[in-house]
């Protein structure tokens, strides 16, 4: 066996495993430290490291006690965080790290592979594994609200670490019987190896694309939502200024009329001014006093007039709220958006189109309720429910959007549908809110 390629095999896994505990750590810890300690413990956890897979004569239990130290002191230097969390999550990682190299280990045993080709072979599929871990870790940790990706890209993504554990498995079965090979399976793995970090850190890649993506989209409908409450103002603007215009007009044929007497004319004629100046100003439904939340019902209110659908509007929020005004536009809008959506998609004469609203802020809570009538929804694979336009990359995304506006809140959306209606609940807290 060339003892160069032994050399770089031991040099080179320490630096993947490290890799993938750094990985872990990121997603547990947030606080990051920048101090000279911690590159000194990240640096004596290699040279433990190192030292072992080189073939040091290191006791088992002297081993382990020095891992466990060392994994807790690169927590403790690197990330800010108390002493039991730092400790349970070194003897966690540990624990879990072992369990891996034992159960492959049992495995490759079993189909007859032992020796240096067992211990090598058992390395190298142990980091691919605990890599792999790292990465669903950081995708599906609590917090870390990222899209999901095609099935075939997860499919294309998963197919790499499945295949160069094939290969490692079937190269180090052929070393087992010719060792002369033994160069050219350390250099495959490390090789391996470095293709299923590249493949992970594209996949990686790939989310921040697709959430870059989804919050552009966020953006875009926030400066859509903001567009149509300026059009409505204007629009209402334009038509007050245009009755303060003609005031003067109105007044002179009034001021004639009463030097006529001519006080049934007088009376038609204010009881029409009056009618006009009413249609043009639909009732408000919302008088909170939030700005916001007032122009977003009293928008979506004149709409569902004007489509004949019932409108009924029970808003009961201070004037201030400790929220966003850009998440409270997305909430209250998309809800609103999907309620008069869903009404118009029924089939004239189904049953009565109709939309209910309800926004109360009590105890610092804002929870918001919107229900409407609705053709039958089903839901998709995600279990949330599909969108009954055609192009879907494009619509569907109220819902998703809700969703995005409320977790910086830690808030919640919950929706269901039931007897020919949809409903649709938000919770958001203030304790998470604007300060």
């Amino acid at each position: 066996m060339s003892p160069v390629c032994l050399i770089l095999g031991g040099l080179f896994f320490p630096c993947f495993q490290l890799l993938t505990i750094h990985r872990i750590m990121n997603v547990f810890f947030h606080d990051q430290r920048r101090t000279l300690m911690r590159y000194a413990a990240w640096t004596a956890y290699y040279l433990l490291l190192a030292a072992s897979q080189l073939g040091a004569n290191i006791s088992p239990p002297i081993f382990l006690t020095f891992n466990a130290l060392l994994i807790f002191a690169a927590c403790t230097f690197s990330y800010q965080s108390s002493i039991g969390n730092r400790c349970i999550f070194s003897m966690l990682m540990l624990a879990v790290w072992m369990m891996a190299e034992v159960a492959i280990g049992i495995i490759l045993s079993l189909i007859g592979m032992e020796g240096w080709g067992l211990n090598t072979a058992g390395t190298a599929i142990s980091n691919v594994l605990m890599f792999a871990g790292s990465v669903i870790v950081r995708h599906y940790a609590k917090g870390n609200s990222r899209p999901d990706l095609s099935v075939q890209c997860i499919i294309a993504v998963a197919l790499i670490p499945v295949g160069t554990i094939f290969l490692m498995h079937h190269i180090f079965l052929i070393v087992a019987e010719h060792m002369e090979y033994s160069s050219f399976a350390i250099g495959s793995s490390l090789i391996l190896l470095l293709l299923d970090y590249t493949a992970f850190e594209v996949y990686e890649q790939m989310i921040r694309d697709a959430s870059a993506q989804e919050r552009n989209r966020l953006y875009e409908q926030e400066l859509e939502l903001l567009s149509r409450q300026a059009e409505d103002r204007e629009a209402y603007d334009k038509q007050t200024r245009i009755m303060r215009h003609d005031m003067k007009n109105h007044m002179t044929g009034l001021l004639g009329m009463l030097h006529d007497g001519d006080t049934e004319q007088m009376e038609e004629y204010i009881r029409l001014l009056l009618q006009n100046t009413a249609d043009c100003r639909p009732q408000d439904v919302s008088r909170s006093g939030n700005a916001v939340v007032d122009a977003i019902v009293n928008h979506k209110s004149n709409q569902a007039n004007r489509d004949a659908i019932a409108f009924d509007a029970n808003v009961f929020l201070p004037s201030t709220l400790p929220f966003r005004a850009g998440h409270l536009a997305i909430v209250f809008g998309n809800l609103l958006d999907n309620a008069l959506e869903a009404c118009k998609d029924m089939k004239e004469g189904e049953q009565k189109q109709w939309v209910s609203l309800k926004a109360d802020y009590t105890k610092e809570v804002l929870m918001v309720s919107v229900s409407n009538s609705c053709p039958t929804r089903r839901k998709g694979r995600d279990g949330r429910y599909v969108t009954t336009k055609n192009d879907q990359r494009f619509h569907g995304l109220g819902l998703y959007s809700v969703e995005q506006a409320v977790e910086p809140y830690h808030g919640q959306l919950e929706t269901r549908y039931s007897d020919g209606a949809f409903h649709a609940a938000v919770v958001m807290y203030r304790c998470y809110g604007e300060k």
